[in-house]
């Protein structure tokens, strides 16, 4: 099946859950959700994008008149419209709420939004444009859709996990040569680049930007040792590991927009009572995930499964806030591994497994893999070594 074909079908289904809420019209702007109804990502948002759809009519991108031929040449819907003056192109209005109305025309009924990402002044706007019976929040709705992902999300995100893969491991190679954290950050990188090259070199891996900046590159790579861990995501430093350290090697990658992750804490030389016996119940809790990994399985039963384990090596006063979360088009995608989740897991689902431990006085201990919820159980997307991990550093 072409991507189109998939695009398409994700439309008709958010047409269909519109006539079930009775929302005559939806207006979607966050960069996640629009590439995920058309495949297009205009790599920074200092103009938005925009999918607008009539429950009756056809959905139509609307982009930029900047963003015009990018979005003509990667988009998968055939309904462009655009705002903005910028070269010869024609637009609909200067603005983008000024083409909305012209798009969707008079409503009189419920508009969806997602009110958890649109701006104050984006919503003021449109209701005063449109004049909408009342503006409703389609977050959660697009969310429900996008927990479930189709083959080619599945696909895009196999490519990203080989990345991850090679780039903590060639991360850990360079650490066993002496290398500090950002030095085997950067060789990290640069191997998962070169496998881009060799190996997907069609497919995008652009990230999604901000209004103020882009992410053409999504490839990411860093290292934080010991106490630094605790910060959790944070510049590697030029810290050359020693005798007793924990470190703790982080990849991401996006292939056509999707992501996935791989962390893998290794010990270098021997540790301490304390931070084995740490290291030993990561490991532990993991194995209780992965037991009971299946579809019907509640995600709270996940978290408490590793709660347990945690909480019998005696560590009931740092428990991590969640154990994973949700994969997609988005790093951090919903659901979370939380204790009051209580949906339940369905083939289909991709999610991150991390139970972790974090403490500023000590560090912390954490692996992490893609994991693809399958019709029997699961299939680890991330292929590298998760067990104990030690190493010797090479002076």
């Amino acid at each position: 099946m072409k991507k189109q074909e998939f695009v398409t079908k994700r439309i008709s289904k958010l047409r269909e859950k519109m006539q079930q809420e009775n929302i005559q019209a939806v207006i979607i702007e966050k960069p996640e959700n629009v590439m995920y109804f058309s495949n297009f990502n205009p790599v920074i948002n200092s103009h938005s994008a925009f999918i607008v759809m009539r429950v009756d009519g056809e959905p139509c991108l609307l982009v930029h008149s900047i963003r015009y031929a990018h979005a003509l040449e990667e988009g998968n819907i055939p309904n462009i419209k655009l705002y903005g003056k910028w070269g010869d192109n024609i637009p609909l209005a200067d603005t983008p709420e000024e083409a909305i109305k012209i798009i969707l025309g008079d409503i009189n009924g419920k508009i969806g939004m997602e009110l958890d990402y649109v701006n104050v002044t984006r919503y003021r706007e449109m209701g005063k444009k449109i004049q909408p019976e009342i503006i409703v929040s389609i977050s959660e709705l697009v969310d429900m859709m996008k927990i479930i992902k189709d083959e080619y999300e599945i696909g895009c995100i196999r490519k990203s996990a080989a990345l991850v893969d090679l780039g903590v491991q060639t991360a850990i190679e360079y650490l066993k040569k002496g290398y500090s954290e950002a030095e085997a950050s950067t060789e990290g990188q640069y191997a998962m680049r070169k496998l881009w090259h060799s190996k997907y070199r069609n497919h995008e891996v652009c990230g999604f930007g901000t209004s103020e900046g882009g992410m053409i590159d999504s490839l990411h790579v860093w290292c934080l040792s010991n106490e630094h861990i605790a910060y959790g995501c944070d510049c590697p430093r030029h810290y050359y590991p020693r005798e007793g350290d924990l470190v703790l090697p982080m990849a991401w990658a996006k292939t056509d927009g999707y992501h996935a992750e791989n962390e893998r804490t290794i010990i270098v030389g021997s540790l301490d009572t304390f931070k084995q016996n740490a290291y030993d119940s990561m490991l532990k809790a993991r194995e209780s995930i992965f037991k009971i990994l299946k579809p019907g399985v509640m995600f709270k039963d996940l978290y408490n499964a590793a709660a347990k384990v945690y909480t019998d090596y005696g560590f009931e006063k740092i428990l991590p806030g969640r154990v994973g979360h949700g994969v997609g088009c988005s790093a951090h995608e919903f659901p979370s591994l939380v204790p009051n989740n209580k949906l339940l897991l369905q083939p289909g689902m991709v999610i991150t497994v991390e139970p972790g431990l974090m403490d500023k006085n000590w560090g912390g201990v954490r692996h992490s893999d893609t994991v693809l919820i399958t019709e029997n159980g699961f299939e680890v997307l991330t292929k590298l070594e998760n067990g104990l991990i030690k190493i010797k550093i090479n002076s």
